[in-house]
């Protein structure tokens, strides 16, 4: 990529970010959102708060504040991403660009990660797919969706 492609990539995130500052009831808390999201894209080596804030210039407790205390509408911002996937990346039914033959194909998918401590919430004695057994893990479960070459997890 090039200098100018970089510069462009930074504010084209930015611009998809500030599609989500309504689910923020401060604007100090968006803020936060912002650094923690391109930290998350970064090419640090550790995606975990202390790095992450680090890098961006923030103090540390800064960003674990805002994780854990801050406010926002998480269902709004998942509403909000389902609705661009919608309109920006899927054909709307009966379109010529419903051309594949599966169409959109939806699934839901659980994925398991085992655990050592009982800190992280979630985390219990359960059937854990990574380790085939029995095991300390967390489990989640998501909702994706498929068209053509383009996928997404919506939730």
């Amino acid at each position: 990529m090039t200098v100018e492609e970089i510069s462009e990539v930074g504010s084209a995130l930015g611009a998809f970010l500030s599609r989500f500052l309504s689910c923020f009831s401060h604007a100090r808390t968006f803020r936060h959102f912002g650094v923690y999201v391109r930290g998350l894209r970064s090419d640090l080596p550790r995606k975990s708060v202390e790095p992450i804030a680090l890098s961006a210039g923030v103090t540390v407790r800064t960003l674990q504040q805002f994780l854990v205390f801050h406010r926002w509408d998480d269902g709004a911002m998942c509403d909000e991403v389902q609705r661009r996937i919608a309109q920006d990346y899927l054909p709307a039914p009966g379109s010529s660009e419903w051309s594949d033959p599966l169409g959109v194909v939806g699934w839901t998918d659980e994925t398991s990660v085992a655990k050592k401590g009982d800190k992280t919430p979630g985390v219990q004695r359960q059937h854990c797919g990574a380790t085939g057994k029995i095991d300390n893990c967390m489990v989640t479960v998501h909702l994706a969706c498929r068209h053509g070459d383009f996928m997404a997890i919506l939730d």
